[in-house]
């Protein structure tokens, strides 16, 4: 049976203190079909300050794609204008005041205000994912970021954008080769293969670029490594002068446990986010397929049966694993359901289609695909609905993943 959704009035302010009152965004939300009409109108501004015009038209703008993007929404142009009575704004700076309304009541069932010292894109962002909370029990993903590689350089270098395809920036500059970044569990770190001293090693380095430092650097292969939920260790392919195996790794580089002893090659971790299971890649069978291994290192288990297969990532909810697999011509991507083992087909053939990585929240996955011709990031649902570019870029992009 479909949730009922009430119909509620979201009253939006973007203001700039001092002031007393704005006009307001409203947006009108009741359960029609399998999405909720939102009716919007403009977001105002006191016309005595000179930014404020500015501010609110990209809150509106930002705050219309973050709702659009989600799939939750059918947004309708040319709602109605709420009064404003009891918004006010804050003293000691710009301020974006926000607050849904239930339109019989009035009552305001969710108020919150954001300062914005981090810009107007970023309070728009927090709000979005506060409204889809609001519905879903779960905050959404517009307030997170994709960091991947990028050859525009003409080299390999770690790359972030924000979740809605702006704020792209090169974090790196190392004219080398870079592979696998991944953000760590609270955002705050980025963990990714450098070859920039020759030899792959593991560097972790803090999410803006600074404070960068290597990890690992063993004798052979130090590559492919993945956060632990709790982000206190992280599951790394090293060879040691042997065959690539995993193990668990602390952020002091030292090895804490090997998870994997194989005569063949096991790369490609990603952990479960209940920190107990790891899938990954491995050519035991002669050809890569995806298995899983307890965080003890028992129970190994191969639990996808099909051609190659590479790239296991698993949902942040816990039920799904993404991955890629090549039967014919093209690499598409695939979920795989970890209670049955059911596997449901995300794309067909447009181009290759690869290194899958969910969104925050679980709704969303991105990708790179060649569908246009070089390797471009894509965002689609976790259904693999609604397949979209994330942003145009120079160069070719790769391996994503997506974090706070």
């Amino acid at each position: 049976m479909k949730p009922f959704f009430p119909r509620l009035t979201c009253l939006i302010f973007a203001m700039t203190a001092p002031l007393a009152a704005a006009d307001s965004l409203y947006l009108e939300l009741s359960a029609r079909g399998e999405k909720i009409d939102l009716g919007l109108s403009v977001v105002g501004a006191d016309r005595g300050v000179a930014e404020a015009p500015a501010l609110a038209a990209e809150i509106a703008r930002t705050l219309k794609s973050d709702l659009a993007v989600t799939g939750l929404f059918t947004l309708i142009e040319g709602g109605p204008v709420y009064d404003g009575r009891g918004g006010q704004a804050a003293l000691g700076g710009p301020r974006f005041m926000a607050a849904l309304h239930e339109t019989n009541t009035g009552r305001a069932v969710v108020t919150k205000t954001y300062a914005l010292g981090e810009g107007a894109r970023r309070a728009a962002h927090l709000w979005a994912d506060e409204i889809v909370r609001y519905f879903t029990g779960q905050a959404g993903s517009a307030a997170s970021r994709v960091v991947f590689v990028n050859d525009a350089t003409g080299k390999k270098e770690v790359c972030v954008i924000d979740a809605d395809g702006e704020g792209f920036r090169r974090l790196t500059n190392d004219r080398s080769i870079a592979l696998f970044p991944k953000l760590s569990p609270d955002g705050s770190q980025i963990l990714f293969t450098s070859f920039r001293d020759g030899a792959p090693a593991i560097h972790v380095m803090n999410a803006d670029g600074t404070s960068r430092r290597v990890l690992c650097r063993y004798p052979g292969l130090n590559a492919a490594a993945a956060w632990t939920p709790d982000g206190r260790s992280i599951v790394a392919t090293l060879s040691l002068d042997r065959e690539p195996n995993l193990h668990v790794v602390d952020l002091q580089g030292r090895v804490l446990q090997d998870l994997t002893r194989s005569a063949a090659a096991d790369t490609a971790p990603t952990v479960s986010p209940d920190g107990l299971r790891v899938a990954f890649t491995s050519d035991r069978p002669g050809t890569p397929q995806i298995y899983t291994v307890d965080m003890t290192g028992a129970n190994i288990r191969r639990v996808v049966t099909g051609g190659l297969c590479d790239s296991p990532q698993w949902s942040p909810l816990g039920h799904l694993v993404a991955f890629t697999m090549l039967e014919k011509r093209y690499f598409d991507l695939w979920t795989l359901e970890v209670a049955t083992g059911k596997t449901a087909r995300l794309t067909f053939g447009e181009g290759d289609n690869e290194n899958a990585a969910w969104s925050p929240d679980g709704r969303r996955l991105a990708f790179t695909t060649t569908r246009r011709g070089k390797p471009e990031l894509w965002t689609m649902g976790a259904d693999g609905s609604n397949p979209r570019p994330l942003a145009a870029l120079p160069g070719r992009s790769f391996t994503p993943h997506w974090g706070r």
